[in-house]
């Protein structure tokens, strides 16, 4: 278990945190292992603009092998045992508000190691009924289906975990039920 919350030398096997997914671990110290990379911003040469780019933050889990809902990118990962850093995309009344990170890719097997987003922008998966009243700015919290959020109103105090805010200009794909989200999830393991 890491000693300290930011852990900057973090080796992944596949060189990065979208693509690590992995049965076993380098270094098994590293396992909760938060960081954050910031991403470089494109822009035209010469060009100068404000913000080099939009960080994002990581966390190094374990995957629960049982599972009824296999990962996969925009999934919602709840604690299954948080001093083992596992996690799951099974939902559970009581675990609504033990909400964990949100996956960024399939496992390649049950029980892999792989990196989740705590922070900054992703591609989240709704509930369907959240799509059709979805608007920037509005709240994003843990359903009670497996593997997705849902939407609170804007200005409506959330009734779970806020895990952050639909992001604007709203960005959104009505037939996937996605939408980009700018995730804060609180952390506290």
């Amino acid at each position: 278990m890491p000693s300290r919350w930011e852990m900057p030398p973090v080796y992944l096997q596949s060189g990065a945190p979208e693509t690590e997914s992995t049965s076993t671990l380098h270094a098994p110290g590293l396992l909760g292992a938060r960081f954050t990379i910031i991403e470089p911003q494109r822009q035209q040469p010469g060009v100068e603009t404000a913000g080099a780019g939009r960080s994002k933050r990581y966390q190094l889990i374990k995957t629960d092998s049982t599972m009824s809902v296999a990962p996969y990118a925009g999934a919602t990962a709840w604690w299954t045992d948080r001093a083992r850093y596992m996690v799951t995309t099974s939902a559970s009344p009581s675990s609504r508000n033990d909400v964990a990170r949100i996956f960024l890719r399939a496992w390649e097997h049950a029980g892999d190691y792989m990196c989740v987003q705590i922070g900054g922008p992703r591609i989240v998966k709704f509930v369907d009924a959240s799509m059709a009243a979805l608007a920037a700015g509005d709240g994003v919290v843990p359903s009670a289906t497996d593997s997705k959020v849902q939407r609170e109103a804007a200005g409506t105090a959330p009734t779970y975990t806020l895990m952050g805010r639909v992001s604007a200009p709203l960005t959104k794909d009505p037939f996937a039920a996605t939408a980009l989200v700018d995730l804060d999830i609180p952390e506290t393991t």
